[in-house]
């Protein structure tokens, strides 16, 4: 398997998962997760994956990577059924993306007018080996495609 590396879907800014709204993000019960307040208007694909599901608002997207495992992309609070005007989903389920694909475009403007903290993205990772300690990034800035957010990693 080759060595495990994850990097920021989008730019930003990062948080722990304690300051998102929801409380199975901030439980970490979905799996390791970690928040990136966004400042760009692009989320990328941080690996080749197949889309596996996006919502009707494009805010959650479930992506399912060979290398690394099940990858969730939540913007917000909770998966919508409604359309949002600041989201322009570039995919659909059952689409393959590569790396640096384009997810999503996000209208800043339009985002931060939102109500539920929409700026705010959890990325979880669901990884498909075992850690006995696997640590994303819960500070500083980040850079689409070009930050890491692992840590650090031990494999059982």
């Amino acid at each position: 398997m080759p060595a495990f590396s994850f990097l920021a879907p989008c730019s930003g800014r990062m948080l722990e998962s304690s300051h998102h709204p929801s409380h199975l993000v901030r439980s970490q019960w979905l799996g390791y997760t970690t928040c990136i307040d966004i400042s760009g208007n692009q989320v990328l694909a941080p690996s080749t994956a197949k889309v596996d599901y996006i919502s009707p608002a494009g805010n959650f997207i479930h992506l399912v990577s060979p290398q690394q495992g099940r990858i969730m992309l939540l913007l917000g609070a909770h998966e919508l059924a409604i359309k949002l005007p600041a989201l322009q989903p570039h995919v659909r389920a059952g689409d393959t993306v590569e790396q640096g694909t384009a997810l999503l475009s996000v209208n800043q403007t339009q985002l931060r007018q939102q109500a539920n903290a929409y700026n705010l993205m959890a990325v979880i990772l669901q990884p498909n080996a075992e850690f006995d300690k696997l640590t994303l990034r819960t500070s500083g800035a980040v850079t689409a495609l070009e930050s890491e957010l692992v840590i650090q990693k031990d494999v059982a």
